[in-house]
């Protein structure tokens, strides 16, 4: 019992210690990471299963092992971005695997690249003939970066002329049932606003499992029992707004009705 306490205790002390070093290393780690990268999370790992199974009392320098190492890593993260020079060799440059439309045999064998392997990123990228490409070349982490030649570039509202107003993201206010109350303060909507607009179509905020506004005054539920709703606040507004007018219209023709009245007693 006292040997699944201990292991129970040392991996949950490796687990906290692993979630804070990560965290001072920064979300780069979690990306596509570069070859010193990857070297340096498979050793980070090894270090972590050292300090939770190993049956030595010395298990606690696997602690200080990882603090060095990740010590290690930001000092030369840190120079990589001082010197042009240090990242060229930590991370390295990238290079051309296809120039002017051009193949280059040479820089694929360098990389370890075969033609299907070239082929497969070259679909990630949703490009399928290679005569369509004008350059490719892979980068320090790996990546397929593609320059398609000017004929298969896809049409942009620019290339016609058009001018397109941003669109921002969807506003999330509704997660399984649940208000995002600091998603909508930061956007100036209310609870008071959001449940008029649910009672609407009848439905109360418990009963959506996903809610979101767009930019063109379009509230889009997904309900639990899932169904799919839109509500159309702009339609709302424009009806609101017809009504406003009308009101106005009439008070102006009672306005002048009274005018009228009162020239002719006078």
């Amino acid at each position: 019992m006292n040997e699944v306490f201990e292991l129970t205790y040392r991996t949950l002390i490796a687990l906290i210690v692993m979630f804070i070093l990560t965290k001072m290393l920064g979300k780069r780690q979690l990306s596509e990471i570069s070859l010193f990268g990857y070297i340096s999370g498979i050793s980070i790992g090894n270090i972590a299963a050292y300090i939770a199974m190993e049956d030595d009392k010395l298990w606690s320098l696997g602690i200080i092992a990882l603090i060095i190492w990740v010590g290690v890593t930001m000092l030369l993260e840190y120079w990589t971005l001082k010197s042009k020079k240090a990242r060229n060799v930590i991370d390295s440059n990238r290079r051309m695997l296809i120039a002017n439309g051009i193949v280059l045999k040479e820089a694929l064998h360098k990389e370890r690249y075969t033609v299907e392997e070239l082929l497969q990123r070259l679909r990630n990228k949703d490009v399928y003939k290679i005569s369509d490409v004008e350059s490719a070349s892979i980068e320090a982490n790996g990546d397929i970066s593609v320059f398609l030649k000017q004929d298969f570039n896809p049409i942009t509202p620019n290339m016609l002329g058009m001018k397109i107003e941003p669109e921002k993201e969807p506003i999330t206010l509704i997660v399984d049932g649940s208000m995002e109350l600091d998603t909508m303060r930061n956007n100036g909507i209310t609870e008071v606003w959001l449940k008029k607009q649910l009672d609407t179509v009848n439905l109360k905020y418990e009963d959506v499992f996903i809610a979101q506004y767009t930019i063109d005054q379009t509230l889009s539920l997904f309900t639990q029992d899932k169904r799919a709703i839109e509500v159309n606040l702009q339609s709302e507004q424009l009806t609101e707004q017809k009504k406003l007018e009308d009101i106005k219209r009439g008070l102006l023709q009672t306005i002048a009705y009274l005018e009228q009245q009162a020239k002719k007693q006078g």
